[in-house]
């Protein structure tokens, strides 16, 4: 039986909702304080475009974005207006204190870890942009101490399927490939990605013709089952 167990996180572990404009208007907020009378429509269309710019970027090299970094686009698109020390750093806070206030655990997610983390180590491998959100989010959850380490792309600096993150997260627990088990929900990013490496795979993503998805709820046995 392999002993360790990689999750993805966001779509995996956690519900939420893959816009980038909760409804907290945190990036409107911060161009009103610091800028002009700027309207949502155009406040809206200038974050957006700071993110498409960068996640076209990612998706052709995968190299990963972090948030500070689409904070600063925006406010170079609102004209650089002069900030007080610390402004990005309050955007990004208050981006991500909006994006997450409707992000929960998936159904059954604590059960699955839990049950997992009695005879497996487990871990999270997640695409984000910030190193701070996951591993708040696994405490806001309950997921502690059943995972107790999280590795991120944007710590990393590529993002998932690229082979570095889990290359990296190999590294972080000296454990060879064909003892770990992924699992995730995206077919690029969490099955095709792991088994490049070496590694198992197990989709728990929507279930289509081709490919059948497996709960969190039988996820454990599943696991074990893969020898």
């Amino acid at each position: 039986m392999a002993g360790y167990v990689f999750f993805d996180f966001f779509g995996t572990l956690a519900d939420y909702d893959p816009s980038i404009h909760p409804e907290v208007n945190a990036p409107l907020a911060f161009a009103r304080r610091v800028a002009s009378d700027i309207s949502r429509v155009e406040s809206d269309a200038r974050w957006q475009r700071a993110w498409d710019e960068l996640d076209a970027q990612a998706a052709r090299t995968g190299r990963e974005f972090s948030m500070e970094q689409v904070a600063r686009r925006y406010w170079r698109s609102i004209g650089s207006p002069p900030l007080r020390s610390g402004g990005i750093e309050q955007l990004v806070d208050e981006y991500l204190d909006a994006w997450t206030a409707n992000v929960a655990p998936a159904a059954h997610a604590l059960e699955c870890v839990t049950d997992l983390a009695s005879d497996h180590t487990l871990a999270v491998v997640s695409n984000t942009h910030d190193p701070r959100l996951v591993p708040r989010l696994i405490r806001r959850f309950g997921l502690l101490p059943a995972i107790g380490d999280v590795t991120t792309s944007v710590d990393v600096g590529w993002r998932k399927p690229h082979r570095a993150i889990f290359e990296a997260a190999l590294r972080r627990h000296s454990v060879d490939a064909r003892d770990v088990v992924f699992v995730g929900d995206n077919w690029a990013a969490d099955i095709e990605g792991p088994r490049a490496v070496g590694m198992s795979a197990v989709y728990v993503g929507h279930p289509t013709d081709s490919r059948a998805g497996v709960s969190l709820t039988d996820l454990p046995d599943v696991v074990r089952s893969l020898g």
